[in-house]
């Protein structure tokens, strides 16, 4: 496991690191969005999850990124649905 709040150490680990899995706990925004469409680019198959809590301000937002990560999670989480959608992931 790794954490880091720094957008660019994320950029640098996903270029020279393998994970099974990315949680990325921050709210839709342009980074989020940058990170995630360069993790696609690169071929990596990593199944991304976003996790936040739920503003109606930024469902713009989220719309531009659900097509490159494969579930949110919106706080708090329920627990029944985060063990459904790790178990479709076949991580």
């Amino acid at each position: 496991m790794t954490t880091t709040t720094d957008f660019e150490i994320v950029e640098s680990l996903l270029s020279t690191s393998d994970f099974d899995i990315i949680l990325l706990d921050s709210e839709p925004s342009a980074q989020v969005e940058e990170v995630c469409s360069n993790l696609k680019a690169s071929g990596k198959n990593i199944p991304v999850i976003l996790t936040y809590v739920y503003q109606n301000q930024i469902k713009d937002q989220e719309i531009k990124v659900r097509p490159l990560i494969n579930s949110v999670f919106y706080k708090p989480f329920d627990l029944n649905e985060v063990t459904r959608k790790l178990a479709s992931l076949s991580i």
